[in-house]
Protein backbone atom coordinates (compact mmCIF):
# COMPACT_ATOMS: atom_id res chain seq x y z
CA UNK A 1 0.00 0.00 0.00
CA UNK A 2 1.35 3.32 -1.00
CA UNK A 3 2.48 5.75 1.92
CA UNK A 4 1.15 9.33 2.96
CA UNK A 5 3.79 10.96 1.54
CA UNK A 6 4.02 8.97 -1.60
CA UNK A 7 -0.04 9.49 -2.39
CA UNK A 8 0.03 13.09 -1.95
CA UNK A 9 2.92 13.29 -4.37
CA UNK A 10 1.09 12.06 -6.37
CA UNK A 11 -1.88 13.55 -5.90
CA UNK A 12 0.25 17.11 -6.16
CA UNK A 13 1.37 15.70 -9.53
CA UNK A 14 -2.04 15.42 -10.72
CA UNK A 15 -3.26 18.66 -9.30
CA UNK A 16 -0.27 20.46 -11.19
CA UNK A 17 -0.67 19.14 -14.05
CA UNK A 18 -1.84 22.29 -16.90
CA UNK A 19 -5.08 21.99 -18.30
CA UNK A 20 -5.21 21.44 -22.21
CA UNK A 21 -6.39 24.43 -22.96
CA UNK A 22 -3.58 26.46 -21.45
CA UNK A 23 -1.35 24.43 -23.30
CA UNK A 24 -3.14 24.90 -26.42
CA UNK A 25 -3.07 28.82 -25.80
CA UNK A 26 0.68 28.34 -25.43
CA UNK A 27 1.27 26.06 -28.57
CA UNK A 28 -1.10 29.03 -30.19
CA UNK A 29 1.30 31.89 -28.43
CA UNK A 30 4.08 30.28 -29.86
CA UNK A 31 2.89 29.45 -33.26
CA UNK A 32 1.87 33.45 -33.68
CA UNK A 33 5.62 34.15 -32.24
CA UNK A 34 6.67 31.98 -34.93
CA UNK A 35 4.91 33.45 -37.66
CA UNK A 36 5.57 37.24 -36.11
CA UNK A 37 9.67 36.27 -36.46
CA UNK A 38 9.04 35.06 -40.30
CA UNK A 39 7.22 38.13 -41.16
CA UNK A 40 10.34 40.29 -39.57
CA UNK A 41 12.51 38.60 -41.53
CA UNK A 42 11.06 38.56 -44.83
CA UNK A 43 10.41 41.88 -44.25
CA UNK A 44 13.91 42.94 -43.11
CA UNK A 45 15.24 40.88 -46.15
CA UNK A 46 12.72 42.40 -48.61
CA UNK A 47 13.54 45.84 -47.75
CA UNK A 48 17.55 45.41 -47.20
CA UNK A 49 17.83 43.60 -50.78
CA UNK A 50 15.69 46.85 -52.23
CA UNK A 51 18.23 49.33 -50.72
CA UNK A 52 20.85 47.10 -52.14
CA UNK A 53 19.53 47.81 -55.59
CA UNK A 54 19.20 51.20 -54.61
CA UNK A 55 22.41 51.71 -53.87
CA UNK A 56 23.81 49.67 -56.91
CA UNK A 57 22.21 50.93 -59.46
CA UNK A 58 21.24 54.71 -58.14
CA UNK A 59 24.27 55.42 -55.52
CA UNK A 60 24.73 59.40 -56.24
CA UNK A 61 20.65 59.43 -55.10
CA UNK A 62 21.01 56.62 -52.06
CA UNK A 63 23.84 58.95 -50.60
CA UNK A 64 21.70 61.94 -49.97
CA UNK A 65 18.15 60.04 -49.76
CA UNK A 66 17.25 59.55 -46.03
CA UNK A 67 16.00 55.75 -46.82
CA UNK A 68 19.40 54.59 -46.56
CA UNK A 69 20.29 55.79 -43.30
CA UNK A 70 16.61 55.24 -41.85
CA UNK A 71 17.09 51.33 -42.82
CA UNK A 72 20.33 51.04 -41.34
CA UNK A 73 18.83 51.97 -37.85
CA UNK A 74 15.64 49.70 -38.44
CA UNK A 75 18.29 46.87 -39.39
CA UNK A 76 20.25 46.91 -36.39
CA UNK A 77 17.17 46.74 -34.06
CA UNK A 78 15.50 43.78 -36.27
CA UNK A 79 19.06 41.98 -35.58
CA UNK A 80 18.73 43.03 -31.82
CA UNK A 81 14.91 41.58 -31.64
CA UNK A 82 16.14 38.72 -33.78
CA UNK A 83 18.37 37.67 -31.16
CA UNK A 84 15.76 38.43 -28.34
CA UNK A 85 13.56 36.08 -30.59
CA UNK A 86 16.19 33.15 -30.07
CA UNK A 87 16.93 34.36 -26.79
CA UNK A 88 13.33 33.69 -25.69
CA UNK A 89 13.09 30.38 -28.00
CA UNK A 90 16.37 29.07 -26.03
CA UNK A 91 14.94 30.39 -22.40
CA UNK A 92 11.37 29.26 -22.35
CA UNK A 93 11.33 25.99 -25.12
CA UNK A 94 7.93 24.33 -25.60
CA UNK A 95 7.66 20.88 -24.56
CA UNK A 96 3.80 19.17 -23.70
CA UNK A 97 5.31 18.11 -20.10
CA UNK A 98 6.31 21.18 -19.09
CA UNK A 99 4.19 22.06 -16.06
CA UNK A 100 1.61 24.93 -15.74
CA UNK A 101 4.08 27.47 -14.15
CA UNK A 102 6.60 26.91 -16.95
CA UNK A 103 3.94 27.16 -19.39
CA UNK A 104 2.71 30.41 -18.09
CA UNK A 105 5.95 32.07 -18.26
CA UNK A 106 6.71 30.16 -22.20
CA UNK A 107 3.43 32.00 -22.93
CA UNK A 108 4.23 35.20 -21.66
CA UNK A 109 7.62 35.37 -23.00
CA UNK A 110 6.10 34.69 -26.10
CA UNK A 111 3.50 36.90 -26.37
CA UNK A 112 5.66 39.60 -25.40
CA UNK A 113 8.73 39.62 -27.75
CA UNK A 114 5.30 38.31 -30.72
CA UNK A 115 3.63 41.74 -30.68
CA UNK A 116 7.25 43.42 -31.03
CA UNK A 117 8.37 41.40 -33.67
CA UNK A 118 5.40 42.20 -35.76
CA UNK A 119 5.41 46.13 -35.05
CA UNK A 120 8.94 46.10 -36.10
CA UNK A 121 8.29 44.31 -39.55
CA UNK A 122 5.24 46.57 -40.02
CA UNK A 123 7.87 49.29 -39.57
CA UNK A 124 10.27 48.06 -41.70
CA UNK A 125 7.59 47.42 -44.53
CA UNK A 126 6.15 51.32 -44.09
CA UNK A 127 9.79 52.36 -45.02
CA UNK A 128 9.04 50.98 -48.59
CA UNK A 129 5.81 53.27 -48.51
CA UNK A 130 7.48 56.17 -47.46
CA UNK A 131 9.89 56.00 -50.18
CA UNK A 132 7.97 55.19 -53.03
CA UNK A 133 9.57 58.32 -55.16
CA UNK A 134 13.04 56.18 -55.52
CA UNK A 135 11.14 52.92 -55.22
CA UNK A 136 7.92 53.20 -57.03
CA UNK A 137 8.50 49.99 -59.01
CA UNK A 138 9.56 48.21 -56.37
CA UNK A 139 7.11 49.32 -53.86
CA UNK A 140 4.19 48.48 -55.78
CA UNK A 141 5.42 45.14 -56.36
CA UNK A 142 5.69 45.14 -52.03
CA UNK A 143 1.99 46.25 -52.04
CA UNK A 144 1.06 43.93 -54.34
CA UNK A 145 2.85 41.01 -52.18
CA UNK A 146 1.47 42.10 -49.42
CA UNK A 147 -1.85 42.08 -50.74
CA UNK A 148 -1.73 39.12 -51.74
CA UNK A 149 0.01 37.40 -48.45
CA UNK A 150 -3.07 39.08 -46.66
CA UNK A 151 -5.46 36.99 -48.95
CA UNK A 152 -3.30 33.99 -48.12
CA UNK A 153 -3.85 34.86 -44.56
CA UNK A 154 -7.76 35.28 -44.76
CA UNK A 155 -7.90 32.01 -47.00
CA UNK A 156 -5.91 29.76 -44.18
CA UNK A 157 -7.77 31.53 -41.13
CA UNK A 158 -10.67 30.26 -43.05
CA UNK A 159 -9.69 26.56 -43.18
CA UNK A 160 -8.71 27.25 -39.45
CA UNK A 161 -12.25 28.53 -38.81
CA UNK A 162 -13.46 25.72 -40.54
CA UNK A 163 -11.41 23.00 -38.90
CA UNK A 164 -12.90 24.75 -35.27
CA UNK A 165 -16.41 23.95 -36.53
CA UNK A 166 -15.76 20.62 -37.23
CA UNK A 167 -14.00 19.78 -34.10
CA UNK A 168 -16.87 21.16 -32.05
CA UNK A 169 -19.27 18.45 -33.77
CA UNK A 170 -17.15 16.11 -31.92
CA UNK A 171 -16.41 13.87 -34.72
CA UNK A 172 -13.41 12.23 -36.33
CA UNK A 173 -12.78 13.33 -40.12
CA UNK A 174 -9.53 12.05 -41.58
CA UNK A 175 -10.32 14.36 -44.72
CA UNK A 176 -9.89 17.34 -42.59
CA UNK A 177 -6.47 16.06 -41.62
CA UNK A 178 -5.01 16.27 -45.45
CA UNK A 179 -6.55 19.03 -45.56
CA UNK A 180 -4.89 20.90 -42.76
CA UNK A 181 -1.51 19.65 -43.98
CA UNK A 182 -1.47 21.34 -47.22
CA UNK A 183 -2.71 24.41 -45.75
CA UNK A 184 0.04 24.74 -43.32
CA UNK A 185 2.51 23.87 -46.45
CA UNK A 186 0.52 26.57 -48.44
CA UNK A 187 0.82 29.41 -46.04
CA UNK A 188 4.15 28.62 -44.91
CA UNK A 189 4.69 29.23 -48.58
CA UNK A 190 2.95 32.39 -48.50
CA UNK A 191 5.03 33.61 -45.41
CA UNK A 192 8.15 32.45 -46.61
CA UNK A 193 7.68 34.14 -49.82
CA UNK A 194 10.49 36.47 -51.58
CA UNK A 195 9.76 38.92 -54.32
CA UNK A 196 12.83 37.27 -56.25
CA UNK A 197 10.82 34.03 -56.53
CA UNK A 198 8.56 35.71 -58.52
CA UNK A 199 5.20 36.38 -58.12
CA UNK A 200 3.51 33.49 -59.31
CA UNK A 201 4.64 31.47 -56.80
CA UNK A 202 2.71 33.84 -54.29
CA UNK A 203 -0.51 33.64 -56.39
CA UNK A 204 -0.16 30.17 -56.56
CA UNK A 205 0.11 29.80 -53.02
CA UNK A 206 -3.13 32.25 -52.45
CA UNK A 207 -5.27 29.69 -54.92
CA UNK A 208 -4.30 26.87 -53.75
CA UNK A 209 -5.39 28.24 -50.21
CA UNK A 210 -8.37 30.05 -51.69
CA UNK A 211 -9.53 26.46 -52.88
CA UNK A 212 -8.47 24.74 -49.50
CA UNK A 213 -10.68 27.10 -47.60
CA UNK A 214 -13.89 26.23 -49.87
CA UNK A 215 -12.99 23.02 -49.76
CA UNK A 216 -12.78 22.91 -45.86
CA UNK A 217 -15.56 25.10 -45.38
CA UNK A 218 -17.68 22.35 -47.55
CA UNK A 219 -16.37 19.60 -45.01
CA UNK A 220 -17.30 21.61 -42.43
CA UNK A 221 -21.11 22.46 -43.85
CA UNK A 222 -21.49 19.10 -45.42
CA UNK A 223 -19.75 15.82 -43.17
CA UNK A 224 -22.11 16.33 -40.26
CA UNK A 225 -25.38 16.35 -42.36
CA UNK A 226 -24.06 13.48 -44.33
CA UNK A 227 -23.50 12.05 -40.51
CA UNK A 228 -27.00 13.33 -39.35
CA UNK A 229 -28.70 11.66 -42.56
CA UNK A 230 -26.45 8.21 -42.78
CA UNK A 231 -28.76 5.69 -41.12
CA UNK A 232 -32.03 7.36 -42.77
CA UNK A 233 -29.66 7.00 -46.12
CA UNK A 234 -28.89 3.04 -45.31
CA UNK A 235 -32.67 2.69 -44.97
CA UNK A 236 -33.21 3.86 -48.03
CA UNK A 237 -30.39 2.12 -49.91
CA UNK A 238 -32.05 -0.81 -48.49
CA UNK A 239 -35.29 -0.29 -49.64
CA UNK A 240 -34.29 0.60 -52.89
CA UNK A 241 -31.86 -2.50 -53.28
CA UNK A 242 -35.18 -4.75 -52.37
CA UNK A 243 -37.14 -2.89 -54.82
CA UNK A 244 -34.48 -3.70 -58.04
CA UNK A 245 -34.54 -7.68 -56.61
CA UNK A 246 -38.49 -7.38 -56.97
CA UNK A 247 -37.93 -6.24 -60.52
CA UNK A 248 -35.53 -8.65 -61.21
CA UNK A 249 -37.72 -11.68 -62.08
CA UNK A 250 -39.11 -9.82 -64.40
CA UNK A 251 -35.66 -9.41 -66.83
CA UNK A 252 -35.55 -13.04 -68.47
CA UNK A 253 -39.22 -12.62 -69.56
CA UNK A 254 -38.91 -9.10 -71.08
CA UNK A 255 -35.10 -10.72 -72.32
CA UNK A 256 -37.19 -13.67 -74.47
CA UNK A 257 -39.48 -10.72 -75.69
CA UNK A 258 -36.58 -9.00 -77.29
CA UNK A 259 -35.41 -12.73 -79.02
CA UNK A 260 -38.92 -13.63 -80.06
CA UNK A 261 -39.42 -9.86 -81.74
CA UNK A 262 -35.96 -8.74 -83.02
CA UNK A 263 -33.01 -9.87 -84.39
CA UNK A 264 -29.80 -10.58 -82.32
CA UNK A 265 -28.02 -7.16 -82.67
CA UNK A 266 -30.63 -5.45 -81.16
CA UNK A 267 -30.45 -7.31 -77.73
CA UNK A 268 -27.15 -9.11 -77.62
CA UNK A 269 -25.60 -6.65 -75.59
CA UNK A 270 -28.47 -6.95 -72.69
CA UNK A 271 -27.85 -10.74 -72.09
CA UNK A 272 -25.46 -10.03 -69.42
CA UNK A 273 -27.46 -7.55 -67.66
CA UNK A 274 -29.02 -10.30 -65.23
CA UNK A 275 -25.73 -11.66 -64.04
CA UNK A 276 -24.89 -7.59 -63.53
CA UNK A 277 -27.92 -7.06 -61.27
CA UNK A 278 -27.61 -9.66 -59.39
CA UNK A 279 -23.15 -8.66 -58.61
CA UNK A 280 -23.83 -5.28 -58.17
CA UNK A 281 -26.95 -5.86 -55.34
CA UNK A 282 -24.70 -8.17 -53.74
CA UNK A 283 -21.93 -5.68 -53.38
CA UNK A 284 -24.36 -2.83 -52.24
CA UNK A 285 -25.95 -5.34 -49.37
CA UNK A 286 -22.37 -6.18 -48.75
CA UNK A 287 -21.88 -2.59 -48.43
CA UNK A 288 -24.69 -2.14 -46.04
CA UNK A 289 -23.92 -5.19 -43.77
CA UNK A 290 -20.49 -3.48 -43.48
CA UNK A 291 -21.59 -0.32 -42.46
CA UNK A 292 -24.22 -1.38 -39.55
CA UNK A 293 -20.74 -3.75 -38.46
CA UNK A 294 -18.93 -0.30 -38.00
CA UNK A 295 -21.44 1.91 -36.77
CA UNK A 296 -22.35 -0.50 -34.37
CA UNK A 297 -18.74 -0.78 -33.46
CA UNK A 298 -18.23 2.79 -32.69
CA UNK A 299 -16.20 3.55 -35.86
CA UNK A 300 -15.30 7.00 -37.11
CA UNK A 301 -17.65 7.77 -39.51
CA UNK A 302 -15.50 8.05 -42.76
CA UNK A 303 -15.40 4.35 -43.88
CA UNK A 304 -19.26 3.71 -43.07
CA UNK A 305 -19.83 7.16 -45.10
CA UNK A 306 -17.66 5.57 -47.84
CA UNK A 307 -19.72 2.43 -47.96
CA UNK A 308 -23.08 4.09 -48.24
CA UNK A 309 -21.29 6.10 -51.58
CA UNK A 310 -20.01 2.40 -52.85
CA UNK A 311 -23.54 1.02 -52.03
CA UNK A 312 -24.89 3.77 -53.72
CA UNK A 313 -22.83 3.51 -57.14
CA UNK A 314 -23.22 -0.52 -57.19
CA UNK A 315 -27.49 0.33 -56.64
CA UNK A 316 -27.34 2.60 -59.62
CA UNK A 317 -25.35 0.51 -62.14
CA UNK A 318 -28.37 -2.56 -60.95
CA UNK A 319 -30.95 0.22 -61.73
CA UNK A 320 -29.88 1.07 -64.84
CA UNK A 321 -29.62 -3.05 -65.92
CA UNK A 322 -32.49 -4.46 -64.52
CA UNK A 323 -34.66 -2.15 -66.53
CA UNK A 324 -32.63 -2.01 -69.31
CA UNK A 325 -34.63 -4.82 -71.54
CA UNK A 326 -38.22 -3.53 -70.94
CA UNK A 327 -36.95 0.26 -71.91
CA UNK A 328 -35.31 -1.43 -74.99
CA UNK A 329 -38.17 -3.21 -75.60
CA UNK A 330 -40.53 -0.10 -75.84
CA UNK A 331 -37.78 1.73 -77.53
CA UNK A 332 -37.47 -0.76 -80.32
CA UNK A 333 -41.15 -1.37 -80.88
CA UNK A 334 -41.95 1.86 -81.04
CA UNK A 335 -39.18 2.56 -84.15
CA UNK A 336 -40.55 -0.39 -85.14
CA UNK A 337 -44.04 0.94 -85.34
CA UNK A 338 -42.98 4.33 -87.18
CA UNK A 339 -39.04 4.23 -88.17
CA UNK A 340 -40.32 7.43 -90.48
CA UNK A 341 -41.13 9.59 -87.58
CA UNK A 342 -37.68 8.94 -85.75
CA UNK A 343 -36.51 10.01 -88.77
CA UNK A 344 -38.63 13.13 -89.34
CA UNK A 345 -37.42 14.48 -85.77
CA UNK A 346 -33.86 13.95 -86.56
CA UNK A 347 -33.75 15.89 -90.28
CA UNK A 348 -36.12 18.70 -87.99
CA UNK A 349 -33.11 19.19 -85.81
CA UNK A 350 -30.62 18.84 -88.78
CA UNK A 351 -32.95 21.35 -91.06
CA UNK A 352 -33.49 24.09 -88.10
CA UNK A 353 -29.41 24.08 -87.06
CA UNK A 354 -29.08 24.23 -91.30
CA UNK A 355 -31.14 27.33 -91.62
CA UNK A 356 -29.67 29.25 -88.17
CA UNK A 357 -26.38 29.06 -90.24
CA UNK A 358 -28.03 30.92 -93.46
CA UNK A 359 -30.01 33.03 -92.14
CA UNK A 360 -26.98 34.44 -89.49
CA UNK A 361 -24.08 34.40 -91.06
CA UNK A 362 -20.90 34.13 -89.19
CA UNK A 363 -17.20 34.14 -90.28
CA UNK A 364 -16.44 30.44 -90.39
CA UNK A 365 -20.07 29.27 -91.57
CA UNK A 366 -18.66 27.55 -94.12
CA UNK A 367 -16.99 24.87 -92.44
CA UNK A 368 -19.96 24.36 -89.97
CA UNK A 369 -22.42 24.23 -92.90
CA UNK A 370 -20.12 21.16 -94.54
CA UNK A 371 -20.23 19.66 -91.35
CA UNK A 372 -24.07 19.83 -91.49
CA UNK A 373 -24.63 18.66 -95.00
CA UNK A 374 -22.46 15.65 -93.94
CA UNK A 375 -24.69 14.63 -91.15
CA UNK A 376 -27.56 14.99 -93.30
CA UNK A 377 -26.08 12.52 -95.85
CA UNK A 378 -25.72 10.04 -93.10
CA UNK A 379 -28.84 10.80 -91.95
CA UNK A 380 -30.50 9.62 -95.79
CA UNK A 381 -28.03 7.00 -94.90
CA UNK A 382 -30.10 5.24 -91.90
CA UNK A 383 -32.93 4.27 -94.49
CA UNK A 384 -30.36 1.18 -95.63
CA UNK A 385 -30.65 -0.36 -92.38
CA UNK A 386 -34.14 -0.42 -92.61
CA UNK A 387 -33.96 -3.03 -95.54
CA UNK A 388 -34.14 -6.75 -95.55
CA UNK A 389 -36.33 -8.75 -92.90
CA UNK A 390 -34.79 -8.29 -89.89
CA UNK A 391 -33.73 -4.58 -89.31
CA UNK A 392 -31.60 -3.57 -86.64
CA UNK A 393 -33.32 -1.06 -85.01
CA UNK A 394 -31.32 -0.32 -81.93
CA UNK A 395 -28.17 0.58 -84.34
CA UNK A 396 -30.62 2.25 -86.41
CA UNK A 397 -31.59 4.23 -82.55
CA UNK A 398 -28.28 5.11 -81.84
CA UNK A 399 -27.25 6.19 -85.29
CA UNK A 400 -29.68 8.75 -84.51
CA UNK A 401 -28.98 9.69 -81.47
CA UNK A 402 -25.27 10.50 -82.51
CA UNK A 403 -26.49 12.38 -84.86
CA UNK A 404 -28.35 14.78 -82.98
CA UNK A 405 -25.48 14.89 -80.46
CA UNK A 406 -23.03 16.32 -83.61
CA UNK A 407 -25.90 18.55 -84.68
CA UNK A 408 -26.34 19.84 -81.35
CA UNK A 409 -22.57 20.35 -80.93
CA UNK A 410 -22.38 21.68 -84.51
CA UNK A 411 -25.03 24.42 -83.26
CA UNK A 412 -22.83 25.59 -80.37
CA UNK A 413 -19.84 25.31 -82.10
CA UNK A 414 -21.48 28.27 -84.54
CA UNK A 415 -23.30 30.24 -81.77
CA UNK A 416 -19.49 30.56 -79.95
CA UNK A 417 -18.13 31.82 -83.52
Amino acid sequence: MASWGARRSYSGSVASRPPESQREATRAALDQLMLDFQHLDSSQRTLRGMVERFEAYLPERAAVSGLVPRFRVLDREADELIGEYLATLDQHPFDEGLDARALGAAHRAYADVGPRLAKHADALDQVLLDYDNELTRIGRQVQRGRELKEAAAAHTARVAAAAATLRGTGLEVPELNDLLARTRAAALAANDWQPASGFPVLEQARAELEGLASAAEKLAEDYPQRVEKARTRRTSLRTAVEAVESRLDKMPADLAVLRREFSIGNWRDLEPGEQVVREQVEIARTRLRDFDRLVEAGADWTLPLRLLDEARAALDVAKAQVGAPAARLAALREVKADPEALMRTVRFRLRDAQLLVTNTPKPGRESVARELDALARRLDGLRSGLQGPHPDYWALLQEADRITAAVRAQVDRYRGL
